[in-house]
C-alpha cells in the first residue's frame, strides 16, 4: 500500500507554480480550526463517469452512478460511529451534483460545517479534452490546479465516502492513508470495485 501511495505521490508532484497555486487555494478553503480527526471527505465523481450521460466529446460512461442519498447515508453512518464529527469536505467536478448534495446536507445535517474547494472550476467532465466547451475558463492548468487542490483538501479528513469504481476517489483514499493528516482512515465504499486498487482504497491492504 505504501509503495502504491508513494508512486502516486511521485506522479502527482507539481511544478513550483502549481505548488504555489494549490497552497493559495488551500489557504482560502480550509478553516484554520479544522480538525482532520473530526472530518468526513466526500469526493463525488459523476458527470461523464455515469452511464447515459450526454456530454459530447467525452468518454462513454462506465458506472451507474449512485443517488446522492447514498453519499448522505454514508456520512450519517460515520456520525453514528463518531458523534464528534463536525466537518464535511465536499468536492466534485460536477457542479450540479455538488450543489444538490449540499442541499441534502443543509436539510438533513445542518450542524455539519461544509468545506469546499474555493475557486474550483468544476469543469463538468473528468476528461482533459476540449474543456472550454464545458465551462468558461476551464483550461487545463486551471483544471489540474482544481483537481489537485481537491485531493489536498481531502487529505484533511479521517472518514471517507467514496465509490472505488472511480479511480479518482479511490486515489484520494489511498493517498490519505499514507499522506493524510489524520492518524487512522475509515472508508465507506458505496459502489465497490473488486480489483486490488479498490481494496487498497477501502482497507489499506
Amino acid at each position: 500500500m505504501a509503495m502504491v501511495a508513494a508512486a502516486l505521490a511521485y506522479y502527482f508532484r507539481p511544478k513550483q507554480w502549481l505548488k504555489e497555486e494549490i497552497d493559495r487555494r488551500i489557504r482560502a478553503s480550509i478553516p484554520s480550526d479544522l480538525d482532520p480527526a473530526r472530518t468526513v471527505g466526500v469526493p463525488i465523481r459523476r458527470s461523464d463517469k455515469c452511464t447515459g450521460h450526454s456530454l459530447e466529446g467525452s468518454a462513454a460512461g462506465e458506472l451507474e452512478c449512485p443517488p446522492l442519498e447514498k453519499y448522505l447515508s454514508g456520512v450519517k453512518t460515520f456520525l453514528e460511529f463518531d458523534p464528534l464529527i463536525e466537518n464535511v469536505i465536499v468536492t466534485s467536478e460536477d457542479k450540479s451534483a455538488c450543489e444538490e448534495f449540499l442541499q441534502l446536507l443543509q436539510k438533513e445535517l445542518p450542524k455539519l460545517r461544509v468545506v469546499q474547494n474555493v475557486g474550483d472550476v468544476q469543469q463538468g467532465t473528468g476528461s482533459g479534452n476540449n474543456l472550454e466547451a464545458y465551462v468558461e475558463g476551464s483550461g487545463n492548468d486551471n483544471v489540474v490546479a482544481s483537481a489537485l487542490t481537491s485531493m489536498h483538501l481531502h487529505l484533511r479528513a479521517r472518514y471517507f465516502v467514496i465509490t472505488s469504481k472511480s479511480t479518482w476517489t479511490s486515489t484520494i483514499a489511498v493517498m490519505a492513508r499514507s499522506y493524510g493528516f489524520a492518524s487512522q482512515i475509515f472508508v465507506i465504499d458505496i459502489v465497490p470495485n473488486t480489483n486490488q486498487y479498490g481494496s487498497y482504497a477501502r482497507k489499506g491492504s
